[in-house]
């Protein structure tokens, strides 16, 4: 017993000696640029599970060592002041607002109308069907201070598809925003 106390009294000082020596304080090395995501909701309809949906997008092309993505903060509210002041989103105005908001990309889902219904065909009960109407109508923008490089698209899409057979408007933009980013950072497009 005398043993074995004395081998845990040893374990314990090796133990106690070790933490002292360790390092208190890890760190990387990486330069985090930091990424401004920035969504405006023109419509009404995203809610914080859309939101973090295509939040999720652009961090598959913007990820963790390099890149930091901010959410809210300057970047939210420079771009929705500069909108509300009827400010047009181009190069030179999101160079301008990633200077302000510093960032190293800008990237801003304007959204104009994201509807979903369910529509009736037909008159007579005997041939009515069941189709639903999506609705998807953004702007969307990647700016990059590395090359001064600006990526944008306009999506309109409108659908009536069969209840079965629908892409949820979400989903639309989300698929839109991820070709923009990765095609903005040069990477194989997720979900085409």
């Amino acid at each position: 017993m005398k043993k074995l106390m004395h081998f845990l009294g040893c374990l314990l000082m090796v133990l106690a000696m070790a933490v002292t020596v360790l390092p208190q304080e890890a760190r990387a090395e990486f330069p985090e640029r930091p990424v401004g995501f920035v969504v405006i909701d023109q419509d009404g309809d995203v809610n914080g599970s859309v939101y973090k949906t295509w939040r999720q997008v652009v961090k598959w092309a913007y990820h963790f060592p390099y890149y930091q993505i901010i959410d809210g903060g300057a970047p939210q509210e420079l771009v929705s002041d500069a909108v509300r002041t009827g400010a047009k989103l181009d190069q030179a105005s999101l160079k301008a607002l990633a200077e302000k908001s510093k960032v190293d990309v800008l990237v801003v889902a304007r959204i104009y109308e994201l509807d979903e219904y369910i529509v009736n065909s037909g008159i007579f009960r005997d041939n009515a069907d069941t189709y639903v109407k999506t609705s998807a109508c953004a702007d969307l923008f990647v700016y990059k201070k590395d090359g001064d490089k600006l990526l944008k698209k306009k999506l309109r899409e409108r659908n009536v598809r069969e209840i079965g057979n629908v892409e949820h408007p979400e989903e639309t933009i989300k698929w839109e925003l991820s070709k923009i980013v990765n095609t903005m950072e040069g990477r194989p497009i997720i979900g085409a």
